[in-house]
């Protein structure tokens, strides 16, 4: 049977779920009430069973992240949270926590995410064996490695395609514990890698002006859905639980219309039912950004970070070739409004954002300062960026409609016509219903009676469902009330709607697990194999690797001196100073450091991997 091919978008709460659904996700991840990754995007029981049966009404997806590491206690709580999540209706649970597998679990898939650090082979066939359904591969990953590991292994093969970037290799980050005590493997990241950084080298020489060196543009690979689908790709994600609703609406609109197109090359089938129609035209360049990169898709490349600002630069309008006090005149054909808001990079270097207090006859007059009374100068050549689109933000108010076609057919039978809705699919679903011609007069008017049923059963207002073909085979038809006729309606609607959720409700899937064979030598032993619980040692130890130590979070660690954080990202080829090409300054003394307000991390760089390694220095 052939895999369908997924596209699954973030939801902080149960209307945003509900929109990426409208939008077009065949595929919706949340937290619940704990142990989620994202403190600020919990959900309640209620509301998670509320969001699964919707998304089951359009053959959609429910999956439910339980992805922080655990201590032994929380361990033990999330073994009747998964069971109540299962009565719930839920999908598949999102892990990072290899004790997760010792607990006894509802029949649901598990999902390995991207926190396992899955960017090998040998690592993917490993969580395969293990007994996960599908893999979240690293971010970092190039094609041909996304290729090579899809090869590998039967399990779904999941990649990022939009939204935020974490500068490390997710799961190798320990940066912000290291900083504040605010464990990202523990949900309570304080992106520490977003702050300004002075850049030095060991004889405290400046290496570059004060930055955010640390700081990436966000994924952006709607350009490369066709090319992540022949490397076996089969769930594109979106990040972003923590976004507003207009971030999901639009973000998802726009991936599900350029993903269908990537589809119908093919001759592949997407994961759920319907079509979405929303009055806004999606754009990404509109929702928050930094900057968008298909970040080393294709091996290597520069540009990839965003040292001016952590803030979002949005749609690019121009350039200011004229300034006023107060503001600047718009480029050509920016439209810019009341309200809007603007980042704005001056020649000198310096950024800022700022509302747009009035903007008349082409003149744009920004809002104070926070906390001045003045507002920033605008110089002239300054590129100007749009974050904040008021009319845009208006357009999407509204909520997408999604429309599952049926076909609508009449026939007759001994007893009566049979009144059938059927789905527009390679694997139609279907209800019928029977109105006999007992106690009822046939038509007079055949034609007259079968239009006015046409009419009636075609409308289908807000249900799910839309009329996309009507064909009657019946050389007869009853006497029908209106009223018979839309209480028929309303029942086949109901009936449909139940069977597509039963078909898209999860079946019952036991983990499958099997002894890995291979060295292990690939897998961590020490603090980076993130083993905060008992649990998780004793997997590993099951699988046949001996864990030397636990994880940073359990306190029983400092983390001075050691390695915080393992990246692709590196700031001299960002900088044009890559020591692999030859263009590192030989009067810079290494090692070279970051600091800030009193934190230095200092810098390895892995040339051979193309990368850094940063360590905490106190």
């Amino acid at each position: 049977m052939q895999r369908r091919t997924e596209l699954l978008s973030p939801a902080k709460d149960l209307a945003t779920a509900k929109a990426a659904i409208l939008c077009g996700a065949d595929a919706v991840y949340m937290g619940a009430s704990a142990f989620g990754a994202r403190q600020n995007a919990a959900n309640s029981l209620e509301d998670v069973a509320a969001a699964a049966d919707f998304a089951h009404s359009y053959g959609a997806k429910l999956y439910i992240t339980l992805n922080t590491i655990l201590t032994d206690a929380e361990l033990a709580q999330a073994q009747p949270l998964a069971w109540q999540l299962y009565e719930a209706g839920i999908d598949a649970f999102i892990v990072q926590d290899m004790g997760f597998l010792t607990l006894k679990l509802p029949p649901l898939p598990l999902h390995a995410s991207t926190q396992c650090h899955i960017d090998s082979p040998q690592k993917a066939r490993f969580l395969e064996a293990a007994g996960f359904d599908t893999l979240v591969l690293a971010r970092e990953l190039t094609l041909s490695e996304i290729a090579e590991i899809s090869k590998s292994v039967k399990a779904r093969i999941e990649c990022f395609v939009h939204g935020a970037l974490c500068v490390s290799y997710s799961g190798q980050c320990n940066l912000s514990h290291a900083i504040g005590g605010r464990s990202g493997n523990r949900g309570e990241c304080a992106q520490p890698c977003r702050l300004e950084y002075d850049f030095e080298d060991s004889a405290g020489a400046s290496v570059a002006p004060r930055r955010h060196y640390l700081s990436l543009k966000d994924m952006g690979r709607a350009a490369n859905l066709g090319e992540l689908l022949d490397a076996g790709v089969c769930a594109f994600k979106i990040e972003g639980r923590l976004k507003d609703i207009s971030y999901v609406k639009n973000v998802t609109l726009f991936y599900r219309r350029a993903l269908d197109i990537e589809l119908a090359k093919r001759g592949l089938k997407r994961a759920s039912l319907g079509v979405s129609r929303a009055e806004f035209a999606p754009d990404l360049n509109k929702s928050f950004n930094r900057g968008l990169t298909p970040y080393h898709l294709h091996d290597i490349q520069k540009d990839c970070a965003a040292f001016e600002s952590p803030k979002s630069k949005g749609e690019f309008l121009g350039l200011a070739q004229k300034v006023c006090r107060g503001g600047f005149f718009e480029p050509r054909n920016s439209e810019i409004k009341n309200g809007d808001g603007l980042f704005i990079e001056n020649p000198d270097g310096a950024s800022f954002g700022a509302r747009v207090q009035r903007a008349e006859s082409g003149r744009v007059i920004l809002g104070a300062q926070e906390g001045l009374l003045e507002p920033h100068q605008v110089l002239a050549g300054a590129k100007i960026w749009r974050n904040k689109n008021t009319a845009f933000e208006k357009s999407i108010e509204r909520d997408a409609e999604r429309k599952i076609g049926v076909k609508i057919s009449v026939s007759e039978g001994a007893d009566g016509i049979e009144i059938l809705f059927k789905t527009q699919e390679d694997a139609p679903l279907y209800a019928k219903k029977t109105l006999g011609f007992e106690d009822r007069d046939d038509a007079r008017d055949f034609e007259g009676a079968l239009a006015k049923l046409k009419e009636s059963l075609s409308k289908l207002g807000n249900s799910a469902f839309e009329a996309t073909d009507f064909e009657c085979a019946a050389k007869r038809l009853p006497h029908l009330k209106i009223s018979e006729i839309n209480e028929a309606r309303r029942e086949l609607c109901e009936s449909l709607t139940q069977k597509i959720k039963d078909a898209a409700r999860p079946k019952n899937a036991p983990h499958e697990t099997r002894a890995f064979q291979g060295d292990l030598s690939f897998l961590p032993s020490d603090y980076k194999a993130n083993v905060l619980n008992n649990g998780a040692k004793k997997f590993y130890e099951d699988a046949g690797l001996k864990i030397s130590e636990y994880a940073a979070e359990a306190a029983r660690m400092t983390l001075k001196g050691k390695r915080v954080m393992l990246t692709k990202h590196c700031v001299l080829r960002e900088l044009g100073m890559c020591k692999k090409e030859g263009e590192f300054p030989q009067s810079l003394q290494e090692p070279l450091y970051l600091k800030n307000g009193g934190k230095t991390l200092r810098l390895n760089f892995d040339c051979a991997r193309c990368g850094m390694e940063i360590f905490f220095e106190g």
